[in-house]
């Protein structure tokens, strides 16, 4: 008794390996999207070096971190605008940009300016971080978790949770926190930045052209009004 043709066990191998391969590909997919959208992230930050070089210097952050920031908020697209109708490199709203632009002493911000000034778009969003910072006493993880969900939120949470160490256990156990899960890809991108020495190269390679700014308004670092979000 003869076996099945080898055409048929070709097209039977074939066919196995055809299946290994798509549920490899379907494994495989997201972190392949992920990796070409960090890599197509990174050439936008290297764009936007000297914006964010001079947000840094003005408001006492690191520009590492502005950069994870901005990657995760945007991708370093100027023009972006998410479904909630935040604007910009640094995904703001109008009322924190019309607020943070009062304490730098600047003329409320338009809806285009945000959309297409990358440098106003930076320094509104690096003084919002800045402002977090110094309300949570440095804590940069609470300080994200608040720029993202938006400082009143996260309180109504955490309180909700008994404060902010409960609620901040309970998403680390679940993992099922959104707003926690930002924040923590954020510090691991700002880390990767700071192991590449993204602002070093450009500063060593002579490629640094950070836009002046004018001098500070009399309000420039004390906040004049409580946060609206």
């Amino acid at each position: 008794m003869s076996g099945p043709p080898r055409s048929v066990l070709l097209l039977a191998v074939l066919g196995v390996a055809g299946l290994l391969a798509w549920r490899s590909y379907a494994t495989l997919e997201e972190p392949i999207r992920e990796v070409a959208r960090d890599y197509l992230a990174l050439r936008r930050v290297q764009r936007h070096h000297d914006v964010l070089r001079a947000a840094g210097e003005e408001s006492g952050v690191d520009p590492h971190l502005l950069a994870a920031l901005m990657v995760c908020e945007s991708s370093g697209r100027v023009d972006a605008v998410s479904k909630a109708g935040a604007l910009g490199l640094f995904q703001l709203s109008t009322v924190t940009a019309e607020w943070r632009a009062e304490n730098l002493g600047l003329e409320k911000p338009t809806r285009e300016q945000l959309l297409s000034d990358a440098l106003l778009n930076a320094r509104l969003g690096a003084d919002n971080l800045a402002w977090l910072l110094r309300t949570f006493d440095g804590d940069e993880l609470r300080a994200l978790c608040a720029y993202n969900a938006g400082a009143r939120k996260l309180k109504r949470l955490t309180d909700a949770e008994g404060g902010w160490e409960a609620w901040r256990a309970k998403g680390e156990e679940s993992g099922r926190s959104e707003i926690l899960a930002y924040a923590e890809r954020v510090l691991r991108m700002r880390d990767d930045f700071l192991r590449r020495g993204l602002f070093e190269k450009e500063r060593e390679r002579g490629e640094t052209s950070t836009p002046e700014i004018a001098d500070p308004s009399p309000t420039n670092g004390r906040d004049t009004s409580e946060p609206m979000e």
